[in-house]
């Protein structure tokens, strides 16, 4: 099953793609519903790099190591594209993308999540949950980006 979530970021692509490279953005976008055990996080994500962590529900109930292996980091076409798994999910194939009209620095810009997912029989469930979890880090990531863009840096 996919999963297909576009919004506009009031910001130019460049500076979206920025800062969507950073591992502290998805730590942040993510927080409240899902964290990470993020020793082993690098700084920005890199291209052909694999990255094995821990989640954690709601930020503290374990519940399975998890594995990204990033495919592809285009900082021309603002294309990240993973290779995930863990528990039982068996395939969770994400790309984020980040567009721009004919202007890379046009304001607004469209931000695009896309994932495939293999679960086995409980594919609908963890479908439905990713309907919920990338609305909620869509809406985290323009708050991020907004106080990025004016210079703040936020934790919550």
């Amino acid at each position: 099953m996919v999963v297909n979530i576009t919004t506009n970021l009031e910001m130019s692509a460049v500076e979206a793609w920025q800062t969507v490279r950073k591992s502290s953005t998805l730590v942040f976008v993510t927080k409240g519903l899902l964290g990470f055990a993020q020793d082993s996080f690098p700084i920005e994500w890199i291209e052909g790099e694999t990255v094995k962590t821990r989640l954690f529900l709601f930020n503290f109930i374990p519940v399975w190591k998890h594995q990204i292996h990033f495919l592809r980091v285009d900082d021309k076409q603002f294309e990240l594209y993973t290779n995930e798994k863990g528990g039982m999910i068996s395939v969770w194939n994400h790309l984020i993308k980040v567009e721009s009209g004919n202007d890379e620095n046009q304001r607004p810009c469209l931000y695009t999540d896309r994932i495939e997912i293999e679960a086995g029989i409980l594919t609908p469930v963890v479908w439905c949950f990713a309907q919920i979890f990338y609305r909620y880090r869509q809406r985290r990531l323009a708050i991020y980006l907004r106080a990025w863009s004016e210079g703040e840096t936020t934790e919550d």
